[in-house]
């Protein structure tokens, strides 16, 4: 049997680690010297206490977060079967909530495979590996797929900046199959077109599915403004609730071009190709008024050190949006920032309101859908906040 290097953990370090917090930070290790020749992404045997084996991780030293634990039954080998195993549970559970074939299907560590996330579009599955351990064993990724797939398609969408921090170069690559610059999903009973090879993250975002939905239920005969808009997601959802009008902004071409074909010359759509904050400051954009505004930026808070930046950026988006909603509408605030807490953006979201000179009440949270588990030792996975505000 092959042995793996032992990782031990510092004495006063092991209760968060024992309560089965999935991962282990640099400082935490007590023989990281040792450490420093096992190559990155390698597999190590957790230790706690005096020397009691715990778990299997995988360890990068280049890392702040130097392993992320695998499994804590030392017996079971990670290999294809193992991975096999892990995402035929998590297709398990997406059947009982999704009927249609698009969903997320793993969610990283809440599906217990650390540093992957994996989109499902029918036979097209996005995959995207953030951590040097991950990538050593997507061999094992891609012969479990096509186990449980046969006719699956694979992409590789790596080119997100945490794979930096892993010292792991950016790429995107289809791995298997063949994959068509446009391919066609469905979401609430609508259809998009999308284009996972050069779409944004894994191609979409299912993450707003239910956020998405809950805005058709309450759009009949308003005018709404869907902001960073990205494939139209929320207004397109909210033509089929019976919206009046639906304003889309965003500052990709491609992303304004999709809405434009999807649209096809409705009179209901306007599309604005421009920079939201350098909209929302222009004098003549802020005459006008909606009846809805839909906020779903890009996380503004990607590491800890733009905490308190990041802050300010959503009070000062809440404060140039709030003016643009009719006395008595809506603004939604959506926010992937994991390092800030649905308490800092509401607070961030009250100082920009009261700024506006506008006054407002929450009257909806939520987050993502059932296909985004949260793991229970890992806040940081309850990354999605959606707060709905009636302006007064």
């Amino acid at each position: 049997m092959t042995t793996i290097p032992k990782l031990k953990i510092k004495r006063h370090h092991e209760l968060r680690i024992v309560c089965e917090h999935p991962w282990i930070f640099s400082n935490e290790i007590e023989n990281s010297a040792q450490l420093k020749t096992v190559e990155k992404g390698s597999l190590v045997e957790v230790q706690i206490k005096r020397d009691e084996p715990f778990a299997t991780a995988y360890f990068n030293t280049q890392s702040l977060i130097a392993a992320r634990i695998l499994s804590y039954d030392l017996s079971e080998k990670i290999d294809a079967a193992f991975f096999r195993k892990k995402i035929q549970a998590a297709k398990n559970l997406r059947d009982k909530f999704y009927h249609k074939p698009f969903y997320r299907l793993v969610h990283s560590e809440a599906d217990f495979l650390p540093g992957l996330v994996i989109d499902r579009f029918d036979n097209v599955f996005s995959c995207q590996i953030s951590t040097a351990g991950m990538e050593k064993l997507s061999e094992f990724l891609i012969e479990a797929l096509t186990e449980i797939f046969p006719k699956c398609a694979i992409i590789f969408k790596n080119d997100i900046e945490a794979r930096k921090l892993e010292g792991l170069e950016l790429y995107v690559k289809t791995v298997k199959g063949e994959i068509a610059d446009k391919i066609e999903i469905e979401e609430n009973g609508i259809k998009f077109s999308i284009n996972v090879k050069s779409g944004q993250k894994t191609g979409w975002f299912f993450d707003q599915r239910f956020n998405r939905e809950f805005i058709s239920t309450i759009s009949k005969d308003c005018t709404v403004l869907d902001a960073f808009c990205y494939l139209g997601g929320f207004g397109f959802n909210a033509l089929k609730g019976g919206a009046k009008s639906v304003t889309f902004v965003d500052s990709s071409a491609e992303a304004i071009e999709a809405i434009k074909a999807k649209a096809e010359n409705s009179v209901s759509v306007e599309t604005i190709q421009d920079k939201v904050f350098d909209l929302f400051e222009n004098p003549e954009f802020q005459k006008r008024q909606f009846d809805l505004v839909l906020l779903d930026p890009p996380a503004f808070i990607k590491s800890r050190k733009d905490f308190f930046s990041g802050l300010k950026g959503y009070e000062k988006l809440i404060k140039l949006a709030a003016p643009l909603v009719k006395k008595g509408g809506i603004l939604m605030l959506s926010s992937c920032s994991h390092h800030a807490a649905i308490s800092d953006l509401i607070t961030s979201a009250h100082n920009g309101f009261r700024k506006s000179g506008c006054k407002a009440k929450i009257i909806r949270s939520f987050g993502a859908g059932y296909d985004h588990p949260l793991h229970p030792a890992l806040k940081e996975s309850e990354y999605l906040k959606s707060i709905t505000f009636l302006v007064e």
